[in-house]
């Protein structure tokens, strides 16, 4: 306020700073941050995309070789220093090439993905399954005895003989069956390429 001798308001003065370009920089700013954090969800999302590519079996969801080995590589040595249990399971589709030659490989390709669906519905969230080969499955079953390892491979034997082919809709009447082989940890086992073998 501008004042007289006697403390009376006169008038007063008021003083105005040009602020539209700091507020046109600030816009530009918040819109650059939102950009970047539009790209950092991107790149999130295709990091995630390539770990996935990295370690999974694009077909069938398995874990590929090489991420089931690194996953198992330190499990058998948890389970080898907590003295656990751990039981390896592989599988192979009964007359797989027959699949491929008598319906094509598409159908094949079929078959497998409802093999492995059918594999994952038997297993606990700790168990590990790889696609190991063309039509061979390796499970990794830990905390897992012989006894229990056997029960749980008998249900999934007989979950594929009834639902596998049931899972082919283009092809009616498609038998799809699976064999086991179940392998307990030992004390004289050395890895985990020992206990499969």
């Amino acid at each position: 306020p501008v004042q007289d001798g006697h403390g009376k308001v006169r008038g007063c003065i008021v003083t105005f700073d040009n602020v539209t370009e700091l507020d046109r920089i600030n816009t530009q700013l918040v819109a650059v941050v939102a950009d970047l954090k539009k790209s950092q969800a991107q790149i999130e999302r295709q990091n995630d995309r390539l770990q996935e590519l990295a370690t999974l079996d694009p077909l069938t969801g398995c874990l590929n070789r090489r991420a089931f080995f690194e996953k198992t590589d330190a499990l058998f040595v948890a389970v080898r220093k907590d003295d656990r249990s751990l039981c390896c399971v592989m599988s192979d589709i009964d007359h797989f090439k027959l699949f491929n030659d008598r319906h094509g490989h598409a159908i094949g390709d079929q078959v497998l993905k409802v093999v492995s669906k059918q594999l994952v519905s038997g297993l606990r969230d700790d168990d590990l399954l790889c696609r190991y080969g063309g039509e061979e499955f390796c499970i990794i079953l830990p905390d897992v005895n012989l006894e229990q390892a056997c029960s749980i491979v008998e249900r999934m034997c007989n979950t594929i003989e009834t639902r596998a082919g049931l899972g082919v809709r283009s092809t009616q009447g498609l038998k799809v069956t699976s064999s086991f082989g179940v392998a307990a940890l030992g004390p004289d086992t050395k890895d985990l390429e020992d206990l499969i073998g």
